[in-house]
């Protein structure tokens, strides 16, 4: 080879590139990928026309696009409120809050570019351009919002101001066309005048209605006394509210005037020193007054109230029409009353204890009541319920619920080991390809014993679940420990059936799964605590 011939060639020249990607183009563009992504939404880029990018004729039209991409997507550039407000305070040092970006956006000041879960969007050029044009404007409206937060309060608070509840303020307001400013606030300066109002003040709290309770309260006497004052005929309930006391029961309570309530105590002959003197327990001096023609409902159920107020504890009066009987039972505390207490009670009780021989005291009902509350505490005991793979097949699902709250403790599907039957699927609906992946016993086991240490196990039909569970143990080789004990397992459904005095169990009304069934027994457990009956509770004690 001579001195001036030619190199010779290393390889074959590389070939023109025919698509471009979009981290390539970003990249000889100046930006992100996101801004290609943003630029196509804008329609400043013209779509992908190959699946790995661009084509080198499509990328050489947008090379030149990119100002214009940066300009389209800084116009559309969009935060959300407090976004926006925290742009302000960091270019302008104002203290903004989401209440003056709409300030501003309601004086089309900044504009509203977007929305997103129906929250506005807000151009982010337009706050920048008033952060650093109109910086002072900004401030004049953060101070004239933190201004009018100083002179004025909302609903709750102007109703906290006055003494007032929410709702008397609203009809306070609306009667007197007193309307709010911005953020539904209101003046001060309004709230002073109905606060000097003297007579609209009494006449909102003479307008207040309270129950027997607040009523007794009120005039600083015994829950018993006011009975007293209510069967003299000295007052007359303003209306009667319907109070739900359990999940299916409800109770009317009489409502009276705050106004009508006070003007007893002007009452002629009454010395209501004399009746506040008199000790707890003992017979009040307002007896004189009432109408002898009490009924006996009358009389039983205020036997029951003073009970409940002297032991300090739930009293349950029922009566019978079949047999025009009442019985009466009780809580206990420490076993206390006894019922030889409250016998002892009921003779000295010179209006009742003629009424004595129809009156029961103590029931089975009140037996399962008493332990239904037990159970409720938190802490004593949890419910079960399992599905299984026939009528007495395996395990495939269990729930395990805090009694007290109704908490899942547990809730899971059990690879059973066997396929279920057409008839179990029917009821609950599981399948065979959901517990594929489900843990087996043996996994599940522990943690049962887990929940329900230290608690009784409920459950509707305890037999049924307790054997069912015993039977996937065994199989398995395990031990139930304290799951074993018989003395730690309770059925609702029997307790149902003696608590309801039924000839027959009545079946779950569930959803046939687990959690479910779990949730229905629970129900049947607050029921069997309400206990039968008008319930008495013990009165707050007086001022």
């Amino acid at each position: 080879m001579t001195a001036d011939a030619a190199p010779a060639t290393t390889g074959p020249a590389p070939k023109a590139r025919t698509v471009v990607t979009g981290a390539e183009l970003a990249e000889e563009l100046g930006v992100t990928t996101w801004h290609l992504t943003r630029g196509q939404e804008l329609g400043v880029i013209p779509p992908r026309d190959h699946t790995r990018g661009w084509s080198a004729a499509a990328a050489d039209t947008i090379r030149p696009k990119a100002p214009d991409l940066l300009e389209a997507i800084a116009a559309r550039e969009a935060l959300g409120a407090h976004r926006i407000a925290e742009l302000w305070h960091q270019t302008a040092g104002v203290e903004a809050t989401a209440a003056d970006v709409r300030e501003m956006a309601d004086r089309d000041r900044i504009a509203v570019l977007d929305t997103y879960k129906g929250w506005p969007l807000y151009s982010v050029r337009d706050a920048e351009r008033l952060a650093a044009e109109h910086a002072e404007e900004l401030a004049a409206t953060v101070a004239a919002r933190v201004a009018w937060i100083a002179a004025s309060r909302d609903r709750h608070e102007a109703a906290q101001y006055l003494g007032w509840k929410a709702r008397e303020f609203t009809d306070v307001a609306t009667a007197r066309h007193l309307t709010p400013g911005r953020f539904d606030r209101y003046a001060n300066a309004d709230l002073d005048a109905l606060a000097a109002d003297e007579a609209l003040t009494e006449q909102v709290t003479a307008s207040r209605l309270i129950g027997p309770d607040q009523a007794a309260a009120a005039l600083e006497i015994r829950r018993t006394d006011w009975d007293y004052v209510v069967a003299a005929g000295w007052i007359e309930p303003a209306e009667i509210a319907t109070i739900k006391t359990g999940t299916y029961r409800t109770v009317d309570v009489p409502m009276y005037t705050t106004g009508a309530v006070l003007a007893l105590r002007e009452l002629p002959d009454v010395d209501w020193d004399a009746v506040r003197a008199v000790p707890k327990g003992k017979p009040s001096v307002l007896r004189e007054y009432a109408h002898r023609s009490q009924t006996r409902a009358a009389i039983v159920r205020r036997f029951a109230a003073e009970l409940a107020d002297r032991h300090q504890v739930t009293v349950w009066a029922q009566y019978d029409g079949s047999a025009d009987t009442w019985a009466l039972d009780w809580d206990h505390h420490d076993g206390r009353p006894t019922r030889a207490t409250v016998a002892q009670e009921l003779q000295d009780d010179t209006e009742a204890a003629p009424h004595a021989s129809r009156i029961t005291l103590g029931t089975p009902w009140g037996e399962h009541t008493r332990w239904a509350r037990q159970m409720l505490q938190p802490g004593a005991s949890a419910i079960v319920d399992t599905e299984t793979t026939s009528l007495a097949g395996l395990v495939c699902e269990i729930a395990i619920t805090d009694s007290a709250t109704g908490a899942p403790l547990l809730n899971t599907l059990v690879k059973p080991g066997e396929p279920v039957s057409d008839g179990a699927r029917a009821i609950h609906g599981i399948t065979d390809e959901e517990l594929e992946t489900a843990p087996g016993w043996g996994k599940v086991l522990p943690k049962v014993r887990h929940v329900t240490r230290g608690r009784t196990v409920l459950a509707y039909n305890a037999q049924f679940d307790r054997q069912t569970i015993a039977r996937d143990t065994a199989r398995i080789g395990k031990r139930l420990m304290h799951l074993a004990d018989d003395d730690r397992w309770g059925c609702l459904m029997a307790a149902r059936t003696a608590f309801h005095g039924l000839r027959r169990d009545w079946r779950l009304d569930g959803d046939h799964r687990a959690l479910g069934d779990c949730h229905a027994a629970r129900t049947i457990l607050l029921d069997i605590a309400e206990g039968h009956g008008h319930q008495f509770t013990p009165a707050d004690p007086t001022p």
